[in-house]
């Protein structure tokens, strides 16, 4: 395949920063003070922050799987063939590398630090879980891990699962291409009322299982395959979505805004049953956030592309080290409130905490892209067919 024909979506660094950014913000916000708890402005904002939390996966998931769809069926049109293993080598040299060493921090560092303070901790969690990249059941199974630092990593272990099978479903289904994305919705729908029955109003079946996830994945690799199938057919989706006005756009993007400020009135009523809500959320949410990539990536008309925003690019092109240490940094903000007393000031909490974390993390992720991950990085052009 000859690399200098492969397409380079100059937005979607800024996007990957978007979708860590609402990550991290939902993270980053968590307290154990009781105090905290019990103020109405804390409890307003980690409302929304919860929210946003919630979406920023759902982004990550929708982003990556868009991707990775354009980048199969790319290759196998540039290439008249397309490599499963060498596509899988790839996404090692990508993921691998910092993922491992993350879990690394979690399972050794973490406890030899905590050792070296006096403050002994152990990680009880089995490490084989994300050794295999299964670890999103082991939240399911047992909950969150001591740290979260190795918690956090289960959005990974969703990724791989899916990637695992995603180029042979693809390669399968090429000349039935709607066939597998109904597919994809069905088993979402089924699975979702399946697992909201399994054990009521627990987060982590849903919330954590792939199979609910498909949602989001499906969507993104939906909208890839029209993207790269629009020069086909001149009066298809891609067409009409392509020369959508300013206006409409604009309208596009005030319906995410006000999915976010109304989330509870819109998905939380009780006008429908409450797992049907959670299945029209989901399609709602993923529908609205591929759209986003399409618009960044296609549309003639959009107000900003945000690609010219150096500085979320910059930080999109290290937001895989933005997220695998992001927990770091805010178990080191949490740790600078404690040392000052302002754990229960929500003024300094609201924004000491957040802000100290991005300090630390930022120069971490610099550091590990450049250093370390680029490294790998470097290798992919030879695994391609």
């Amino acid at each position: 395949m000859d690399l200098n024909k492969k397409r380079y979506f100059e937005n979607l660094d800024a996007l990957r920063f978007v979708s860590f950014f609402f990550i991290f913000f939902g993270h980053a916000l968590d307290t154990e003070s009781e105090i905290l708890k019990q103020d109405e402005v804390y409890g307003w904002v980690k409302h929304y922050i919860y929210i946003f939390g919630k979406t920023g996966f759902s982004f990550a998931f929708v982003l990556s799987s868009y991707i990775n769809t354009w980048v199969i069926l790319e290759e196998r049109s540039n290439s008249g063939r397309f490599s499963p293993v060498m596509y899988y080598v790839r996404r090692a040299l990508r993921i691998w590398p910092l993922y491992f060493f993350t879990l690394f921090i979690g399972f050794v560092l973490v406890p030899f630090a905590k050792d070296l303070i006096n403050e002994p901790f152990t990680e009880s969690a089995n490490p084989i879980y994300f050794i295999f990249f299964v670890g999103n059941f082991y939240l399911i199974e047992h909950g969150f891990t001591q740290s979260p630092i190795i918690s956090v990593l289960w959005s990974v272990s969703v990724e791989e699962q899916f990637y695992i099978f995603w180029p042979f479903l693809l390669l399968l289904f090429s000349f039935r291409i709607k066939w597998l994305f109904s597919l994809l919705t069905a088993i979402f729908i089924a699975s979702t009322f399946y697992l909201f029955g399994v054990r009521e109003n627990d987060q982590f079946v849903l919330w954590y299982h792939t199979l609910f996830l498909l949602g989001d994945i499906a969507m993104g690799a939906l909208f890839a395959f029209i993207s790269f199938r629009a020069s086909t057919n001149e009066k298809s989706i891609f067409s009409i979505l392509e020369n959508l006005t300013k206006n409409q756009i604009a309208i596009i993007y005030s319906l995410f805004w006000i999915c976010l400020i109304f989330y509870k009135p819109i998905f939380e009523n009780n006008l429908l049953a409450g797992v049907v809500n959670l299945i029209i959320e989901k399609i709602v949410f993923a529908m609205l956030l591929a759209f986003f990539i399409f618009e960044q990536n296609f549309c003639k008309n959009s107000w900003i592309k945000f690609g010219r925003l150096k500085l979320f690019s910059f930080l999109g092109l290290i937001s895989y080290g933005l997220f695998c240490f992001h927990e770091i940094g805010i178990l080191i903000g949490g740790r600078v409130l404690e040392l000052l007393n302002l754990q229960d000031n929500v003024g300094w909490f609201l924004f000491m905490k957040p802000a100290v974390a991005l300090v630390i993390i930022i120069p971490a992720a610099y550091v590990s892209y450049y250093f370390f991950e680029l490294k790998f990085l470097k290798l992919k052009k030879y695994f391609y067919s």
